[in-house]
């Protein structure tokens, strides 16, 4: 089973990064849209959730994103 940063970047192919954590955390903040339009970090959790359980990962895979997703929103939540 592959790692959940490896697992994250077949999520976003196309995609480079150069900080796996980081890239998460900036999507559940949802940083990539302008301050007015941001969705609260639950909301693109739960859409981030939505986007893995459709993906084509196997399903120990999805939990293993699925789990650093609730990680990195935990992380999110004790800084704020």
């Amino acid at each position: 089973m592959a790692d959940w940063q490896e697992l994250y970047q077949a999520l976003w192919k196309g995609r480079t990064f150069t900080n796996i954590e980081e890239a998460m955390e900036n999507e559940l903040a949802d940083k990539l849209n302008h301050p007015r339009l941001r969705k609260q970090p639950e909301v693109k959790f739960f859409e981030a959730v939505r986007r893995v359980r459709d993906s084509s990962l196997m399903d120990e895979e999805k939990m293993s994103l699925i789990s650093a997703y609730i990680q990195c929103l935990e992380n999110l939540k004790q800084r704020n």
